[in-house]
């Protein structure tokens, strides 16, 4: 029963989910829109057992001092802080001069930024080995890069005869072949989210109930 039960509610709340987009009736559209509050409620929940979690998995790392442990401690620390915080400040949280928001403006948006500005030299790394002209693929690449990023910077605008097309070239580069690569990207990707969708609605996809 701990595994057909899940089971049959995915089905039912699926069906009933695709449905939506074939009935287009106001009450059908009630109970639906019910079921979608209740999927936020769920995602609330969620995020409660993912602090649980994330406590449970840390603690016992800084009490028994192990490798790495004041990263985690710290961690810890901010975590309860910028918690309180936010409760305290109430549904004002975002005002401009809350406390809660100087944390946000001044801490956050700058650890992340810093993060991004790290990644971009592992960015670099894999672009300088992705723009080896080992083939045609990669040739093509390297040739688009490089039409790209002169005609992204004066100096390719100064280049003689050349510079007054950049822009033109670049623009086409990303308006076809670039916008039809991502396309086929997202394309492929709802592909593979419909198929997992109907896998998961039909029972064929159970590693969300855990276990093997």
């Amino acid at each position: 029963m701990k595994r057909t039960v899940p089971l049959i509610i995915s089905f039912i709340v699926g069906l009933v989910m695709v449905g939506e987009f074939f009935i287009p009736h106001y009450k059908y559209r009630a109970v639906t829109s019910e079921l979608l509050e209740w999927g936020l409620i769920l995602a609330a929940g969620a995020f409660i057992l993912g602090l649980v979690n994330l406590v449970q998995v840390n603690l016992p790392v800084v009490i028994q001092k192990k490798e790495d442990w004041g990263y985690k401690l710290v961690m810890l620390i901010t975590l309860v802080v910028t918690l309180l915080i936010g409760i305290y400040s109430g549904t004002g949280r975002q005002d401009d001069g809350e406390h809660y928001k100087w944390l946000f403006d001044y801490m956050f948006v700058p650890l992340n930024a810093t993060m991004f500005a790290l990644l971009a030299f592992y960015i670099a790394s894999a672009a300088f080995r992705a723009f080896r002209a080992r083939n045609l693929e990669a040739t093509l690449l390297l040739a688009a890069a490089i039409l790209v990023m002169l005609a992204r910077v004066p100096i390719g605008e100064a280049i003689p005869v050349v510079g007054d097309y950049l822009p033109k070239v670049m623009n086409w580069i990303m308006d076809v072949p670039n916008i039809a690569g991502r396309r086929a990207i997202f394309i492929g990707a709802a592909l593979g989210a419909v198929s997992t969708g109907l896998r998961v609605i039909l029972g064929l996809e159970r590693s969300h109930l855990g276990g093997e």
